[in-house]
């Protein structure tokens, strides 16, 4: 019964990391849509800041509640990128649009690879709701490493529809969650 108790606890932990993880991608993709004076730094430092927030929540979700699981060298592994990715690009904002795209694109692609690779080891409720998030991040990265030339707003753009789906996907994601754990108590 110890055992039960302690996976609620871990799944309603997940819950509250995904709900976090969805509003302020959604918030930060909102903020790319509709922000008129955006340029290259704003968009750059925006995406920083949200794969250092994600690549250290991850970080730390991984340590706490992974590390015994089979597939936790690649929840880790998705974390320590997240993390170098997004402070790359908060420490180095001047960088190329080029290098952008393929930053958080190549991300966007690894992290919806692993999230399918991982799948197979979570509750079979949890099932669709990774394979959905893991599948509109991996086409949401090859998208946006499609056009490397693309101009800042269209970067913009695709960043910001990206960071609005992807957090009502985190959304949704936490409500599955939620539901799961009160079905189970």
């Amino acid at each position: 019964m110890a055992e039960d108790r302690s996976a609620i606890s871990i799944v309603r932990e997940s819950t509250v990391l995904a709900y976090t993880v969805g509003a302020i991608t959604l918030v930060a993709g909102l903020v790319l849509l509709f922000w008129p004076d955006r340029t290259l730094t704003v968009v750059a430092r925006l995406a920083g800041i949200l794969l250092v927030v994600v690549g250290t929540g991850d970080l730390i979700e991984t340590v706490r509640h992974h590390r015994g699981m089979s597939y936790w060298p690649l929840l880790l592994l998705r974390a320590v990128i997240n993390l170098a990715f997004g402070l790359a690009l908060v420490f180095w904002p001047g960088i190329t649009v080029g290098v952008l795209v393929w930053l958080v694109g190549l991300d966007l692609v690894i992290a919806g690879a692993i999230g399918l690779l991982a799948r197979g080891q979570m509750a079979p409720e949890l099932r669709s709701a990774i394979t959905s998030r893991s599948v509109v991040t991996i086409l949401f990265g090859i998208a946006i490493m499609v056009w490397p030339d693309a101009t800042v707003a269209v970067v913009a753009f695709l960043v910001g529809a990206l960071l609005v789906v992807v957090g009502l996907v985190f959304l949704w994601s936490g409500h599955a969650i939620s539901k799961v754990t009160v079905t189970q108590q």
